[in-house]
């Protein structure tokens, strides 16, 4: 039996509504692999500059996202977006 998803905020549109986990489709930390200090530093700014939101909230240790249904296919367009203009 399924069941249904739990109610709450969403986190992109704040409306009250059932919510969906949605983990990012790329991940920029995993494809650098190994780095020293130094360089991660560097790459973790330029995660900050290019505005990689996904990315940025796994370094700063924050759970997946929670959306409703309109907001998780948005997240996925943006996503899908940045992706193509940075090529990650």
């Amino acid at each position: 039996m399924n069941t249904p998803p739990p109610e709450g905020k969403c986190d992109r549109c704040r409306q009250t509504r059932p919510l969906f986990v949605r983990k990012p489709d790329h991940d920029c930390i995993d494809v650098l692999g190994r780095v020293d200090l130094i360089e991660a530093a560097r790459l973790i700014a330029e995660i900050d500059d290019q505005g990689d939101i996904w990315c940025t909230r796994r370094i700063e240790g924050l759970p997946p996202r929670q959306l409703c249904v309109r907001c998780f296919g948005v997240d996925a367009a943006d996503e899908a977006a940045h992706i193509e203009v940075h090529q990650l």
